[in-house]
């Protein structure tokens, strides 16, 4: 039994770790503004972005997203990035090999993994309370 509620936690907490990735935007030069939810705002030292949050940097200007695998991306001048759930570096991620369209097929999996554990865990749990025998209170 606690076995199966230490392994739900940890399913728990690996699926929270996963989907709270920030990332690390260094302005380099020029204008550089951050949306994380409340439009666009300037910048003008380094913080940290969440998955989603929208980076632009202006014209003449230059920034580097950097995620927490080390992995480094220029935002070019004029452009706008989105901070995505997986580095562009990471291994099987759809960045890494140019093609840049559909889904994120690694992330999905990940997900299916982790609520998998969740549900093997909560049936287990069911399962342990419903086989416990019963004694009557008294004979």
């Amino acid at each position: 039994m606690r076995s199966l509620i230490c392994g739900l936690c940890l399913a728990v907490m690996f699926a929270g770790g996963a989907l709270a990735q920030t990332a690390t935007v260094q302005p380099v030069q020029g204008d550089l503004s951050v949306n994380q939810g409340q439009g666009f705002q300037r910048v003008d030292s380094r913080i940290e972005a969440n998955v989603g949050d929208t980076v632009m940097v202006g014209p003449g200007g230059s920034a580097s997203l950097v995620y927490p695998d080390g992995c480094q991306v220029t935002i070019q001048p004029g452009s706008v990035v989105s901070v995505a759930p997986l580095s562009p570096c990471a291994s099987g991620s759809l960045a890494q090999t140019g093609s840049g369209n559909g889904p994120d097929w690694t992330g999905l999996a990940w997900s299916l993994v982790t609520l998998g554990g969740i549900g093997a865990g909560v049936a287990g749990i069911i399962e342990a309370k419903s086989s416990t025998p019963t004694t009557p209170a008294s004979k």
